[in-house]
């Protein structure tokens, strides 16, 4: 069993409020840095959209474009 293999077959076990409790997570994560290491307040707004834009492209893609 590769690595893809595993964490799809963990993948398909959850439901749609395990996957919204894994985002407010990943949130509380990213607030949690920001609190451990203020240098990250001072990073440019247009590096955090450039970072949403380009990781947010493939999934995009995926869902409404891919057959």
């Amino acid at each position: 069993m590769d690595i893809s293999s595993f964490f799809n077959s963990k993948v398909k076990k959850m439901d749609w409020v395990d996957v919204g409790l894994v985002k407010f997570n990943c949130i509380a994560f990213g607030i949690l840095l920001v609190i451990l290491f203020p240098a990250l307040k001072r990073i440019e707004i247009w590096w955090i959209i450039a970072f949403l834009i380009l990781t947010a492209a493939r999934p995009f893609y995926r869902v409404y474009f891919k057959k």
